[in-house]
């Protein structure tokens, strides 16, 4: 079943995701998340909330990946949820996914 408008899919528990190939695409979303917050402050409240170090040189990479060979070609999915959630959304929004919620058995 292949078609040119169609997507394979699978649902996967967010642990079990270590990185997500990037594109410029991601990166435009990403930036109209962040809105109005600086870069500094999103990496700052990265930081406090859960330690994890990101520069705003590096978000600045992730919103704009084109043209510059110092931007990754993939991101730790763990730094993404961390940044959209900083920004009080939520990672789902990032990849226009619905949010799934299973109960454990």
């Amino acid at each position: 079943m292949s078609s040119v408008n169609s997507k394979n899919l699978i649902m996967l528990e967010l642990n079990a995701i270590a990185s997500v190939e990037w594109n410029p695409e991601l990166g435009q979303k990403l930036k109209s998340m962040r809105g109005k917050v600086s870069r500094r402050v999103l990496a700052a409240k990265v930081m406090d909330k859960y330690e994890y170090k990101v520069s705003q040189q590096y978000i600045q990479l992730l919103e704009h990946p084109e043209g510059s060979e110092r931007a990754p070609s993939t991101v730790s999915f763990r730094l993404l949820r961390y940044l959209t959630e900083a920004l009080d959304s939520d990672i789902y929004e990032l990849f226009d996914s619905p949010k799934i919620i299973a109960k454990d058995t």
